[in-house]
């Protein structure tokens, strides 16, 4: 059994990052919330994410409005109905037929009624001496009526047929594994939903982050263009300085592009109009794991819809075995009549007719059909067993990397932040050297360089973070729906 994967090629590739080298696990590089200078993250009590209340309000639109999901609920509905159908195969079943027939010609019935008669009624008339008994003529009949109706009711009530009772626990069955498609799917789209809200969220930062940088190279042009005209410096640190504003606003598109993209994905699950605006709000972490991996591994073990799934398959593949065995009953039915019948249509004592029956059917021998379903359901009840457990080893397997990619996040967090403290404190030194005239433009722009790329880095790291912990959420079957 495979989960659904929410995956953009482009994305993926990297294509759309500002910076592609940052891109993790098929999570793509958009930045997150306001400028991020930011993150006290030393807490160690056994806290989870809290939960933003712009994104609980996306969550509960896409449960609403995501077309996926409807499709799987609409599926579910049919399973339903035809678990309706099979049940309504116990009761009986009524029918009105009417025939109305017009034929002419065909075979005759003859009946000899003067050679059986006559000779009887000559002796009669001649003890008698008397013609009282005339003589008949030989009858001939039609075998089909010129004219001939017939309109009953006919009602058929099964009384014991193995199929239908084993037919109804199947679509029982059947229902139930739709019900678990439908919840299995639901936390698939609960936990797209988080990460591409934020996946806006670490576009907005950045995009934030950048145009908040930009003031910074304004400046620098500024102050150049002052020191050009006053003599103090060469006009090619002016035009050097220019050349790096072109390549920042450069930048600042492709991050603008990252936030229109990633938004368009987010409404497209939410089943919006592509160009909705998205409401943000800043999210606080917390450290997160305090339990070992083996309580996660019980935790999905126990909760996760696949093995659901395969266990209601198993149940039906039983119900399978059980039904062909039971192929080797008869089944036995009741058929009742009533109606009128005649040359005529006529309601009357004469016209009306009553008939019941009961019906056994046995099937005998049919080339030993039977015996090879019976085999047939049985291997593929084992083929379900080894599927079961290879899904479980599967599941282990994801939590442990889910685990794996949450500690490494939250470390990385851990590591930018200490990164982005040391290049500020790094920029703020070239900065004012390079005022005094002690540092030159290249020590300059690569010290402003650093502190970009490291204020980016935590921004990218922060919502990496959440994204790996609604991954682990799901991945663990703890995401709340």
């Amino acid at each position: 059994m495979r989960s659904i994967e929410f995956t953009n090629p482009r994305l993926q590739s990297g294509e759309y990052l500002p910076d592609a080298s940052v891109q993790r696990r098929g999570v793509p590089a958009f930045a997150g919330m306001a400028r991020v200078l930011f993150i006290a993250f030393l807490m160690v009590s056994p806290t989870i994410v809290k939960a933003q209340s712009p994104l609980d309000d996306y969550v509960r639109l896409g449960l609403e409005n995501n077309l996926a999901l409807k499709q799987k609920e609409t599926s579910y509905q049919k399973s339903l109905e035809a678990l309706k159908e099979a049940k309504g195969l116990f009761f009986p079943n009524i029918t009105l037929n009417a025939r109305f027939s017009v034929a002419e010609g065909g075979r005759t019935i003859d009946l000899p009624i003067g050679d059986l008669l006559n000779p009887v009624y000559v002796t009669l008339n001649q003890i008698l001496r008397e013609n009282r008994f005339p003589q008949v003529d030989n009858q001939s009949f039609l075998f089909l009526r010129p004219e001939e109706q017939e309109t009953k009711i006919r009602m058929i009530q099964p009384v014991f047929n193995t199929d239908i009772y084993y037919n109804s626990k199947i679509k029982r069955e059947l229902t139930a594994t739709e019900m678990v498609t439908v919840h299995q799917y639901r936390q698939e789209l609960v936990a797209e939903i988080r990460k591409s809200y934020y996946n806006v969220a670490m576009a907005d930062g950045i995009v934030n982050m950048l145009n908040e940088t930009r003031k910074l190279l304004e400046e620098n042009i500024r102050v150049n263009q002052k020191l050009v005209d006053n003599g103090k410096i060469t006009i090619d640190n002016l035009f050097r300085a220019q050349t790096e504003m072109s390549k920042f606003d450069q930048k600042v598109q492709v991050a603008a592009k990252n936030k229109e993209i990633a938004s368009a994905y987010l409404n497209f699950l939410l089943n919006r109009s592509l160009t909705e605006p998205i409401t943000l709000s800043e999210p606080d972490i917390l450290p997160v794991l305090v339990a070992e991996s083996d309580t996660w591994r019980e935790s999905a073990l126990t909760n996760r819809e696949e093995l659901k799934k395969i266990n209601s398959f198993d149940k039906i593949t039983a119900l399978q075995v059980q039904m062909n065995q039971a192929g080797a009953l008869p089944n036995v039915m009741i058929v009742a009549d009533y109606g009128i019948q005649g040359e005529k249509y006529k309601i009357n004592k004469d016209a009306d007719f009553a008939q019941a029956s009961a019906i056994l059917t046995w099937n005998l021998f049919a080339g030993f059909q039977n015996r090879a379903k019976i085999r047939q359901a049985k291997l593929q009840k084992e083929m379900l067993d080894q599927q079961s457990e290879e899904v479980r080893k599967q599941i282990e397997l994801q939590v442990i990397n889910a685990l794996n990619e949450l500690k490494s996040a939250q470390a990385g967090i851990e590591s930018a932040t200490s990164q982005v403290k040391s290049a500020r404190e790094g920029f703020r030194l070239v900065k004012r050297r390079y005022q005094e005239g002690q540092a030159n433009l290249i020590e300059f722009i690569d010290a402003r360089t650093t502190l970009t790329q490291a204020e980016e880095n935590v921004i990218i790291s922060r919502y990496t973070y959440l994204a790996d912990y609604a991954e682990f959420e799901k991945v663990c079957a703890i995401n709340k729906i």
